[in-house]
């Protein structure tokens, strides 16, 4: 499956016999998701086929492959939150209504019929699921783990045989996610195939008969759980490589610069942090680390003021920070690098950089400030009046860098810099981190590779479910066994 010159996904191949539960899982970027939309039409591969149950469905709109027999459920929640939950469910059933719009309006009979049949089946999906109780409720007023329920409930109104689950427990605390386990095996046992993407290595290992990893778009390990656990590519794919070697002569750290404690944030109704507490002191590198959904990003978003703290505290060089406005967290000098990079296609190298200095006052001021980015990154000053959508992976990560250091911050946060680069340039973004940090800069570094982040870093923390399970130096970590079980269970 390509986009463009980007290959997501490179001869991928999965085959999935009837009954069995087979986890798909893979770091962020894989290929998880792609492949979903592939299987179900939202997508047409670029080369290769979809066969269901012998048929091709490679081609065919969504509407036609729920119809024979493929169902899902969406990563972020698809809900039509002003239906009511019982509505909800039968519009899952559409793919097997006969009527189409004269019969809607006349209603005959047979219409009839086909409405009150439709209506027990959701009434009994309800049932199965729990929500009986709801059935009237708007579906936006749900709980956020009902919610969850209701997109299967839906899913299973399809009366399909193959159902794909997309993060199931996404957001959950670990109690929803032993009943969303329970919940899976049940439609197992109900006679359903099922494809499971998870990030909750708990839930994938204690689920799943078959386990398919997939890496840059390509599948690099398939076999049962306890296999996977100790497969070396796919501890590397999570982990990283060893390759890069322990920084030596680390910075003395100084003063404790941000203190987070307790902190409780989320989307809504969706917990992602769950009393996460964390220290940086200034001078330092520290790390925060986990498989994908722990709540790193999360974290980072609470830090800037992108994402509200509903508990906890945040403080910055002793001052309190939670509740203050973005713009006025990166005033104090705390900036953030996003994943993804984010940077303007549209706009030049220059203008994307100065689009990071509104801080600085004066034509002077902005002259040296950006002197100084193009020092650190020739290949940028080489860029200058380029596009940055035209620019290499690498380079715009590089953009993504300068624009924050033009703010001249105490602390640069970074989420995932290594992203879907090639090993040569994550290398030089780790050079890069710690080139910063040399020059007086603090981190807090959120990276997927975990060695890597560690090689580099101070302090180590790692994130499980919302919550910070293990912390201590960098060095520690990297010896501690616990580390592969919060990415891969166990």
């Amino acid at each position: 499956m390509h986009f463009g010159g980007l290959a997501a996904l490179r001869e991928v191949g999965l085959s999935v016999p009837e009954g069995e539960i087979r986890g798909l899982i893979g770091p962020n970027g894989s290929g998880k998701t792609t492949t979903f939309n592939v299987l179900t039409g939202v997508y047409r591969p670029t080369s290769g086929r979809v066969r269901f149950q012998g048929r091709d469905l490679t081609g065919l709109a969504p509407h036609e492959i729920a119809a024979l027999g493929v169902a899902r459920t969406f990563q972020n929640i698809q809900l039509f939150g002003d239906m009511t939950v019982l509505g909800n469910v039968k519009v899952g059933a559409h793919c097997r209504h006969r009527a189409e719009l004269g019969g809607a309006l006349l209603r005959p009979r047979w219409v009839r019929e086909e409405e009150r049949r439709i209506g027990e089946r959701a009434e009994e999906i309800l049932g199965f699921l729990g929500l009986s109780a709801r059935r009237d409720e708007l579906a936006r007023n749900l709980p956020y783990g009902q919610q969850r329920l209701l997109e299967v409930g839906r899913a299973l109104a399809t009366e399909g045989r193959l159902l794909l689950l997309d993060e199931p427990t996404a957001g959950m605390s670990p109690t929803e996610s032993r009943e969303t386990m329970a919940l899976i095996e049940k439609l197992r046992e109900r006679g359903l195939t099922i494809i499971l993407v998870e990030h909750d290595m708990k839930v994938v290992m204690g689920v799943c008969n078959r386990i398919t990893v997939l890496d840059h778009g390509e599948v690099i390990a398939e076999g049962p759980p306890a296999e996977i656990q100790r497969d070396t590519t796919v501890i590397e794919a999570y982990l990283g490589t060893e390759r890069r070697p322990t920084r030596r002569g680390k910075r003395a750290a100084g003063p404790r610069l941000l203190e987070v404690g307790d902190l409780v944030a989320g989307y809504g109704s969706i917990r992602a942090v769950r009393g996460a507490s964390l220290r940086v002191d200034e001078g330092e590198i520290a790390t925060l680390i986990g498989a994908n959904g722990a709540g790193k990003t999360t974290t980072l978003k609470a830090i800037s003021g992108l994402v509200p703290a509903q508990e906890g505290t945040i403080a910055f060089a002793g001052q309190p920070m939670a509740g203050m406005p973005p713009a006025a967290i990166v005033s104090r000098g705390i900036v953030q690098v996003p994943e993804g990079r984010r940077i303007f296609a549209e706009l030049s190298v220059e203008e994307n950089l100065k689009v990071g200095s509104y801080l600085i006052r004066g034509r002077d001021g902005l002259a040296r400030r950006m002197a100084e980015v193009f020092d650190r990154f020739p290949r940028l000053q080489e860029r200058r009046h380029q596009l940055a959508g035209t620019l290499s992976g690498g380079e715009q990560q590089m953009l993504a860098i300068g624009r924050g250091l033009m703010a001249r911050p105490r602390l640069l946060m970074m989420d995932e810099p290594s992203m879907g680069l090639a090993p040569l340039l994550v290398e030089a973004i780790f050079d890069i981190i710690e080139q910063i940090n040399a020059a007086g800069t603090t981190i807090l570094l959120v990276e997927q590779s975990a060695r890597m982040a560690l090689a580099v870093a101070d302090r180590g923390y790692v994130m499980e479910g919302g919550r910070v399970v293990l912390a201590g130096s960098a060095t520690e970590l990297q010896e501690n066994a616990e580390v592969k079980r919060a990415y891969l269970g166990g």
